[in-house]
C-alpha cells in the first residue's frame, strides 16, 4: 500500500509549493517589466546617471575612484530585463531552493534601477549622481540594527519561544545605553547596560511565557507598549530636564589599517564602530552555536518537539530560558547599537525595527545566515524611503516611508512565499 499512496502524496504537495514559486517569479517579472518601462523608457534618451565611490565623510577616506556616467534609459533596461529573465528562469526550472535570494536581488536591482532613474541628468532631481559608498554606509546601520534584532529572534525562536517584544528590547537598550554613554562617554558601558536591559525583559517574557504559559504574543505586544510608554514617561521626566543625561553622542569608527582604504568594501566593512564588529562576530557565534555544538542541538530538539527532547533529559524550560534571555540581551546591544549611530534618544525613533527584524527572521527561514542577507536587504530599503526624497522622486515621503512595512507585511504574509517555523513555536510546553 505504501508504495500505491506515495507517489499520490507527492503529486498533491508539488503543485502546491510549485504554485507558490510560480507566484513569486510572476512579481519578478512585473517587477522587470515595470523597470524596463517606466523607469527605461520612462527616461530621455539623453539623460545620463553617475555613480560615485567616495564617501562624504573625507576622514580616514579610501583611495580615490573616479564616477562612472552611464546611460539611464539603456541601464534601467538592462536591469529590467535580468529581471524579468531571473523570473523566466524560476517560472520554468521551479527551483526548490534559493527562491528568497533569487527574489532578494531582484530587489535589490530594483532599488538601484530606481536610483538611475531619480538621479538622471537632465530630469528633476537636484542631485545629479548617486552616492553608491554613502548609501551602503548609511543602510549597514540599519542592516546592522536589523540584524541584532533577528539574531534575538532566531535564538529564541529555535527554542520554540516567540519574541515579539524585540521592538521594547530596542526601545530599552537605546534609553539606557544613551544615559550610560552621556555621564561616561564609554560605549562599553552602554554596551553592557544594553545587554542587561535586552536580558531583563527577556527574563519577564520568559517567566510570563514558560512559569504562567502566557500567550508569547500578547506579553510580547504588552512589553513593547510598557517600553514605549515609559520611555516616553522617563523622556519627559528626566531626559527632558537634565540634557547631559542625553547628549547624543556618537560611537567612533574603528578604521582596520589598509583594508579602510579599499575603495567601497573599506568604508563599509572595516571602518565601523565596535558595534559593527560585535555584530559580525555574534552572527558567526551564533550560527556556530545553533548548528554545530551540543547545545545547538538541545535547541533545535526543542524547538521542534519539545516532548521528546524531555524523554531524552534536556530540560525543556531551562533551554528556553537560557535562550529567551540570551535573545533579550543580544536586542538590548542592538538597541546601543542604533543609538551610537543615530545620536540623542527620542521617542519613537526606533520606527518599528523591532517587526521588521522579525520579517527578517521569517524572511531568512530562521537561519542566521539568510536573516542577515534579509536584513540587508531591508536595511538597504530602509535607508532609501528615508533619502529619495532628496532626489524629488514625484511620490509623497510618507508613502516612500511605507515601502520597508509593505514589504514586512509582505513577508510575513507569505505573499512571497511559506516557510515553515520550528513545529513547537509559540506553543506552551507542559510538563507531564
Amino acid at each position: 500500500m505504501s508504495l500505491v499512496h506515495a507517489p499520490t502524496t507527492s503529486r498533491v504537495a508539488l503543485p502546491v509549493k510549485n504554485r507558490r514559486t510560480r507566484v513569486i517569479s510572476i512579481i519578478m517579472g512585473l517587477i522587470g517589466v515595470f523597470t524596463v518601462f517606466a523607469f527605461g523608457f520612462g527616461s530621455d534618451a539623453r539623460a545620463h546617471s553617475s555613480l560615485t565611490f567616495n564617501p562624504i565623510n573625507l576622514a580616514n577616506a579610501p583611495w580615490h575612484v573616479g564616477s562612472l556616467t552611464v546611460g539611464t534609459r539603456w541601464t534601467d533596461v538592462v536591469l529590467g530585463l535580468v529581471m524579468v529573465a531571473l523570473a523566466i528562469e524560476m517560472f520554468l526550472r521551479r527551483p526548490r531552493r534559493g527562491v528568497m535570494a533569487r527574489f532578494g536581488f531582484v530587489a535589490v536591482l530594483f532599488l538601484f534601477g530606481l536610483l538611475f532613474w531619480a538621479a538622471r541628468t537632465p530630469g528633476p532631481s537636484p542631485t545629479s549622481s548617486v552616492n553608491v559608498t554613502a548609501i551602503l554606509v548609511g543602510s549597514s546601520a540599519a542592516a546592522m540594527v536589523l540584524i541584532f534584532g533577528s539574531l534575538s529572534g532566531v535564538m529564541c525562536e529555535r527554542s520554540g519561544v516567540v519574541n515579539i517584544a524585540i521592538e521594547g528590547q530596542f526601545i530599552g537598550g537605546a534609553f539606557l545605553g544613551s544615559m550610560i554613554a552621556s555621564t561616561t562617554h564609554d560605549f562599553l558601558f552602554a554596551a553592557i547596560a544594553g545587554l542587561f536591559i535586552g536580558g531583563l525583559i527577556g527574563l519577564v517574557l520568559a517567566f510570563l511565557s514558560l512559569r504562567y504559559r502566557s500567550d508569547q504574543i500578547i506579553v510580547g505586544v504588552v512589553l513593547v507598549t510598557m517600553l514605549s510608554s515609559l520611555s516616553s514617561y522617563l523622556n519627559l521626566q528626566v531626559l527632558t530636564p537634565f540634557p547631559n543625561f542625553n547628549t547624543g553622542i556618537l560611537a567612533p569608527n574603528l578604521p582596520i589599517p589598509l583594508l579602510s582604504k579599499i575603495p567601497v568594501l573599506g568604508p563599509v566593512f572595516f571602518n565601523q564602530s565596535g558595534f559593527f564588529y560585535v555584530m559580525i562576530i555574534l552572527v558567526a557565534v551564533v550560527s556556530f552555536a545553533l548548528f554545530k555544538t551540543r547545545y545547538g542541538l538541545h535547541v533545535r530538539a526543542v524547538g521542534e518537539h519539545p516532548r521528546a527532547a524531555a524523554t531524552v533529559g534536556i530540560n525543556v524550560i531551562r533551554v528556553r530560558y537560557i535562550n529567551v534571555v540570551l535573545g533579550g540581551a543580544i536586542a538590548g546591544l542592538g538597541g546601543v547599537a542604533f543609538m551610537a549611530t543615530q545620536g540623542q534618544f527620542q521617542v519613537g525613533y526606533t520606527s518599528g525595527y523591532g517587526y521588521i527584524a522579525l520579517a527578517a527572521l521569517i524572511f531568512g527561514r530562521w537561519r542566521p545566515s539568510g536573516a542577515v542577507v534579509a536584513s540587508i536587504i531591508f536595511g538597504l530599503s530602509v535607508y532609501l524611503s528615508y533619502n529619495l526624497v532628496t532626489y524629488n522622486v514625484p511620490i509623497s515621503l510618507y508613502i516612500l516611508q511605507m515601502f520597508p512595512y509593505l514589504i514586512t507585511i509582505a513577508v510575513v504574509a507569505g505573499l512571497i512565499g511559506r516557510v515553515r517555523a520550528p513545529a513547537a513555536d509559540g506553543q506552551p510546553y507542559l510538563r507531564d
